[in-house]
């Protein structure tokens, strides 16, 4: 019976077979998922870089629109006393 060979060593030596290749496989997993994650992360970096450009290039020209045009300059009109974000 040369088929199941394998299954006649000792039970120790097969469970550290066992294990090591379940070892094996989940370090496999691990690293395909930190690489996803890498490249997941490049991602978003990407996007929040885009994102930060396009916004500060509406803010700015906003706050120029703001300055120069009198009906919003009221919108930056602040009383004595008055506390920002009221």
């Amino acid at each position: 019976m040369t088929m199941f060979a394998p299954l006649e060593i000792g039970a120790q030596k097969r469970s550290a077979i066992y294990h090591a290749a379940k070892l094996e496989m989940l370090h496999k997993r691990v690293v395909k998922r930190m690489d996803k994650v890498d490249h997941l992360a490049d991602e978003v970096e990407r996007a929040a870089s885009a994102l930060v450009e396009v916004t500060k290039g509406s803010a700015v020209e906003a706050f120029r629109g703001a300055v120069f045009s009198r009906s919003s300059a009221a919108f930056f009109h602040m009383d004595a006393g008055q506390p920002l974000g009221m």
